[in-house]
């Protein structure tokens, strides 16, 4: 439990704290009639607290629809709507940018001290295979964003079929670069969690040679355009 279970920048988050974190942001959104397969949106910068709000929702037993700081407010507006999440979670100083939303949104960082009063233990939540793990919107390159609905066997399925293919020494320092808006990241949080590894978390690929734990990263799973300019940029052999 002690053991380094992320890493953003100079701060380093064990598991126990992680677990913890995440355990008491479920309790606060089971209190609020969080149930399966409810959509809960998540909208933080890439912190820490960005991947314990995932876990917090998938604590609860709901599926997160991760929202990107990055997108206009019209956007945001219609993935919302067309997700009809009921909550969002997110940070005092992009609340704002939310727009006209009638989800009920938490900010996690100044509602902390509410929030922390909840029990660090985990949740009891019952679900199913086919229960809702989380929600991707397409770009809308051909028109509205369209949500895709993942289940939980299909993420589960991609965990344990990484865990027959990378060793845990490979996966001990996994490099957590892509937006959590695209599933190339379920791969980077969960995998490693599941195997006693540490998320290395940069705000993209190409910050790789200036983060603190460079040198921990084990594995990059990235776009060949990204891995050839690391390549370039000798940030790897």
């Amino acid at each position: 439990a002690d053991a380094t279970a992320v890493i953003c920048g100079e701060e380093r988050t064990s598991y126990r704290e992680l677990n913890e974190r995440a355990n008491q942001i479920a309790h606060s959104l089971i209190k609020l009639g969080v149930q399966p397969d409810v959509p809960v949106g998540i909208f933080m910068e890439r912190t820490t607290d960005l991947l314990a709000g995932i876990l917090g929702i998938l604590k609860a037993g709901a599926a997160y629809v991760p929202l990107d700081p990055s997108y206009p407010r019209e956007r945001l507006s219609a993935i919302l709507q067309d997700a009809k999440a009921p909550i969002v979670l997110t940070q005092q100083s992009l609340a704002g940018e939310l727009g006209t939303t009638d989800a009920q949104v938490i900010c996690l960082d100044s509602e902390w001290s509410k929030i922390a009063r909840e029990s660090k233990e985990n949740p009891e939540t019952h679900l199913r295979p086919a229960n809702l793990a989380y929600v991707l919107f397409t770009s809308g390159s051909t028109g509205r964003p369209k949500g895709v609905a993942i289940e939980h066997r299909s993420a589960v399925t991609l965990v344990e079929w990484a865990k027959t293919v990378y060793t845990p020494k490979e996966l001990a320092g996994v490099l957590l670069s892509t937006s959590v808006c695209f599933d190339l990241s379920v791969f980077e949080m969960f995998v490693p969690l599941s195997v006693g590894g540490k998320v290395i978390m940069v705000q993209n690929a190409l910050f790789l040679p200036s983060a603190p734990a460079k040198n921990e990263v084990t594995l990059i799973n990235t776009v060949p355009s990204a891995m050839a300019e690391l390549v370039h940029m000798r940030a790897v052999p």
